[in-house]
């Protein structure tokens, strides 16, 4: 079985053109250290979609963060990119790079932009908003394995992404995920959060 992961990486990174795929054992751990890599902290908040499974939660509960709820849009049931960005200018500030909830005075680290049902979320509305308040976003592209967003794979536009091979996914290895990156330093930290986490 070993010697296969690496053929089913390759063939992953064939599909969606990401630089670097590292399996893991399931999607929630793929969310779990993808919000880790990019930055995210004890006590910091990090925006989920009000229409999602419940694994991006567990996994922002994991990183002993907060999920922070916003409103979905109708027609994808993906992140509201209008209200999304009326929300952040009404409730935070930037500061230093960071962005701050005014309420909570907790920074805002990331955001993870969820493809429900496989169909790809308003993308560059999206990533523009976050960008403009130096908020980092991964990509659950959990159930958009060939889905693609202006002729490029979801999952591959954010900081990080990630997919699922759970049983009712388009492609099942039973269990299992996989973290997208064109990042080499977030590949390696991802490795090695995935693997036994060794330090020479």
């Amino acid at each position: 079985i070993g010697k296969d992961i690496p053929k089913f990486e390759k063939k992953l990174s064939n599909i969606t053109k990401s630089k670097f795929v590292l399996s893991t054992i399931n999607g929630t751990s793929a969310l779990h250290i993808g919000l880790k890599v990019i930055g995210v902290k004890s006590q910091d908040e990090v925006l989920v979609p009000s229409l999602s499974f419940v694994a991006p939660v567990n996994a922002i509960l994991y990183n002993n963060a907060t999920p922070h709820f916003i409103d979905s849009e109708i027609n994808h049931f993906g992140i509201d990119p209008k209200k999304l960005n009326d929300y952040l200018k009404k409730n935070t500030f930037v500061k230093k790079n960071l962005c701050f909830n005014k309420k909570t005075k907790k920074v805002i680290r990331a955001l993870v932009l969820v493809h429900v049902f496989g169909h790809p979320g308003k993308i560059s509305e999206i990533l523009s908003i976050s960008r403009k308040y130096k908020i980092k976003v991964l990509e659950d592209a959990a159930e958009a394995l060939g889905s693609l967003y202006m002729g490029k794979h979801v999952g591959t536009f954010g900081d990080i992404g990630i997919l699922s091979f759970n049983g009712n996914k388009i492609v099942t290895t039973g269990v299992g995920g996989a973290i997208l990156t064109n990042s080499k330093r977030l590949a390696e930290n991802s490795k090695h959060l995935s693997t036994t986490a060794k330090i020479k």
